[in-house]
């Protein structure tokens, strides 16, 4: 009997890998544009969560010492950062922008990717600090949503709440 063919389990194992294929790949074609506002948000829940956790690492009020991340748009370029660590009162970064270094909490959003940022939808500058419990101040007293737009897709936020906590919210 000479059987020519392939037997049912053969068949199945095919099918499951090529839908495995088509769920991991397929979507990478689309382009990154759907991936850049998700990694953007991602780096600054990372900054934010940093901030917090060097203001509560550093209890000792006396040196006044600035744990907060300054949100503005300067010269059309959306930026977010700390441009002074010390006088917390400075919520405007230097000019030129091609001046400007970004520290490790700081960020220059470049224009191609088209991400703005904004707390509670209110205009920039707005920045957003810590005290040394973790809960956020100025800006963001009591809790705030800080909204990464790029147009033609749907906003993403990330949600602070009052007692500190910081986390990504989608709507469905």
């Amino acid at each position: 009997m000479n059987n020519k063919g392939f037997t049912l389990i053969e068949l199945i194992v095919v099918i499951i890998i090529i839908g495995i294929l088509a769920v991991t790949v397929a979507p990478k074609f689309d382009g990154t544009a759907s991936y850049e506002a998700h990694s953007h948000r991602a780096q600054l829940i990372s900054a934010l969560r940093l901030t917090q956790q060097r203001a509560m690492q550093q209890t000792d009020t006396t040196d006044d010492y600035c744990h907060q991340i300054v949100f503005d748009v300067v010269e059309g370029v959306n930026l977010y950062g700390i441009p002074d660590r010390v006088d917390c009162d400075n919520i405007t970064f230097p000019t030129p922008i091609k001046d400007w270094e970004p520290d490790a909490t700081g960020h220059k959003v470049d224009e191609d990717y088209l991400i703005s940022y904004n707390v509670d939808g209110q205009i920039n500058p707005k920045r957003v600090g810590f005290d040394w419990m973790g809960r956020p101040l100025y800006d963001c007293n009591g809790g705030c949503t800080i909204n990464i737009l790029r147009p033609s897709e749907t906003t993403l936020t990330i949600t602070i709440e009052s007692e500190g906590y910081i986390h990504a919210f989608d709507a469905p």
